[in-house]
């Protein structure tokens, strides 16, 4: 953590390589096959802020270890698969274990968690957290993709059907605050996934169900807060469930 500006100054510019990303998530795709819930509408409206160079936040609530890999799965979708271009979070610690081309060569970049670096004085974990939500603000002003777990961590019981609003971090707040105020437009698809008949924490890679809410944006106007964006981004992802679960 204490090296955050090189780490980030490193992962931030982009590490994907297409070449490496696009076998992998087809045999990701083979293997997790989510049944994906996403109206022609939902479509239609990413698809025309795609093409308007609009950069979009894929926020999905997090019931399982199993959501990274279900959540690429379901953007690889044919529909909507510009979307599999964006940047994923994960907790650095991986970044540290054999699994690390798998991570950066996907365009994911670390997560510094406070859990993780007990003793670090405070001031580097704020500016760490800062340093990566300038990351993912930059990655929407150029137009680009962010993927991330609203949560921050698996879901508790009580956010399998439901999302409170108090599980919702104040990260997709900031990031889509952030971007505003650079004057760019930012979209939200809130995204619910769920595991039929299975606890969220021993799922297996069937039963897995991914739907879409409806897009969030935020263009002109006035700036929104960041408690504003969590409640939108709340709401979406419990109509996202609601379809998910039916």
């Amino acid at each position: 953590m204490a090296n955050y500006e090189a780490v980030y100054d490193y992962y931030g510019a982009g590490r994907r390589r297409d070449w490496f990303t696009y076998p992998l998530l087809r045999v990701i795709d083979a293997i997790y096959r989510p049944r994906v819930r996403i109206s022609a509408e939902t479509v239609a409206e990413l698809t025309r802020l795609n093409r308007e160079g609009v950069g979009v936040i894929v926020a999905a609530n997090h019931p399982s270890k199993q959501d990274p890999t279900v959540l690429a799965a379901t953007l690889f979708d044919k529909r909507i698969r510009f979307l599999c271009t964006g940047m994923g979070l994960t907790k650095d610690p991986i970044f540290r274990s054999p699994l690390r081309p798998l991570f950066e060569y996907t365009g994911t970049i670390p997560v510094f968690r406070a859990k993780n670096y007990e003793g670090t004085a405070s001031e580097i974990h704020v500016a760490a957290a800062t340093r990566l939500i300038e990351v993912c603000v930059n990655r929407i002003v150029e137009g680009g993709v962010v993927l991330t777990f609203v949560e921050g961590t698996n879901s508790s019981a009580d956010d399998l059907r439901i999302l409170r609003l108090e599980s919702v971090k104040k990260g997709v707040g900031l990031i889509v605050t952030g971007a505003h105020a650079a004057n760019a437009r930012v979209a939200v698809l809130p995204m619910g996934l769920v595991y039929h008949g299975r606890e969220h924490n021993t799922v297996p890679p069937r039963h897995a169900v991914a739907a879409a809410g409806p897009v969030i944006t935020w263009d002109s106007g006035p700036a929104p807060t960041i408690d504003e964006v969590r409640v939108a981004v709340r709401d979406g992802i419990e109509a996202a469930l609601t379809a998910a679960w039916e």
